[in-house]
């Protein structure tokens, strides 16, 4: 079976190819530790520029609803039909939008895969994992980096920014685990590929970073948070908070160590708002209580089958349906924080 890599690659591709013409594009947003291209979208021609970024930690389902978000984009236009009331000419020819399904691609190929020819640290991390038990939790899959969120070597892409990077350091419990910032600020390609996108133009209108609810209290539904202390920025979460469930959104003026916002604001460069999902059994910590080898083989061939959006089995079928109920709370969010 292809790495949960390539099949990023090859839905991308066909996207691009199917729609070829209604304002869709694949662009090159950086490269990897291990050197694997970071696959990006882009939507739109407008000067108006917004960064729709997701999966530092190497979350597929991340990766699909972004993809999702980029089919209704190029359906819509087509079609000429509105999504959520919004007008997809407008946006293609006001709007820029940057969609990064998968940031942390090396990452994603070890906890979607659970291991990594490509990775010449490979067994480095497998000792690291080993020597802290509480890092293995794989629930049976037989996977020990089924709920890996660091880079292909380690870091956690979460902090490894140039914010209180000292303070980010201080609460690292070393390589491999959660939290870990890297040697320097930046250390990390992908983190780098980030920071000189954003800094390549005066301004930025919005950016928002999904993340999966990974070390995050459970919630019922979508949160806005990590919003900072500016009116517009505020303005922005309260409005988009209540598209997804009405619950509000919460503000951090300070922010975490190392953080993408909390370095970004240091910037002024325009609003950043971190959507942060629920958590969700399926598709990256599904149920495997058996932990069979065949049962692991299913899990990855689902997974696979989600970010394709190419679902021809009934567990196939049951992880689209998750995907489209949490993305049935986030969509008009999306499309709606794109006008605004």
């Amino acid at each position: 079976m292809e790495t949960i890599y390539e099949t990023l690659c090859t839905s991308i591709d066909a996207l691009c190819t199917q729609y070829r013409g209604e304002g869709i594009r694949k662009i090159k947003f950086g490269t990897s530790y291990l050197g694997r291209t970071i696959p990006a979208l882009q939507l739109g021609e407008g000067s108006h520029r917004l960064l729709y970024l997701g999966g530092m930690t190497g979350s597929i389902r991340i990766g699909a609803l972004l993809l999702q978000f980029a089919r209704d984009y190029v359906q819509a236009q087509q079609s000429g039909m509105r999504v959520a009331g919004i007008d997809i000419s407008y946006l293609r020819h006001t709007r820029s939008i940057t969609v990064v399904p998968m940031l942390n691609v090396d990452g994603a190929v070890l906890r979607c895969d659970g291991q990594d020819d490509h990775n010449p640290l490979l067994p480095r991390l497998l000792t690291m994992l080993s020597a802290n038990n509480a890092d293995i939790q794989n629930n049976g899959t037989g996977n020990p980096f089924a709920h890996w969120v660091c880079s292909g070597r380690g870091v956690d892409l979460r902090c490894n920014f140039d914010a209180d990077f000292t303070g980010a350091m201080t609460h690292s419990h070393g390589i491999g685990g959660a939290g870990f910032p890297g040697m320097h600020p930046e250390s990390e390609p992908e983190c780098a590929a980030v920071a000189n996108f954003l800094r390549g133009a005066a301004t930025t209108d919005l950016v928002l970073v999904f993340g999966d609810g990974t070390d995050e209290e459970d919630y019922g539904g979508g949160r806005i948070g990590w919003c900072g202390s500016d009116h517009r920025t505020r303005s922005l979460a309260q409005i988009l908070a209540k598209d997804i469930d009405g619950r509000g959104y919460e503000t951090d003026s300070v922010g975490r160590c190392g953080s993408l916002g909390s370095w970004y604001r240091g910037l002024h460069a325009g609003p950043l708002l971190n959507i942060t999902l629920p958590r969700d059994p399926a598709p990256d910590t599904e149920d495997a209580s058996q932990g069979s080898d065949t049962q692991d083989d299913d899990r990855c061939a689902h997974l696979h089958a989600l970010l394709s959006h190419n679902c021809s089995s009934p567990g196939d079928t049951l992880l689209c349906a998750a995907l489209a109920l949490q993305y049935g709370k986030l969509r008009k969010m999306m499309f709606h924080g794109a006008v605004l």
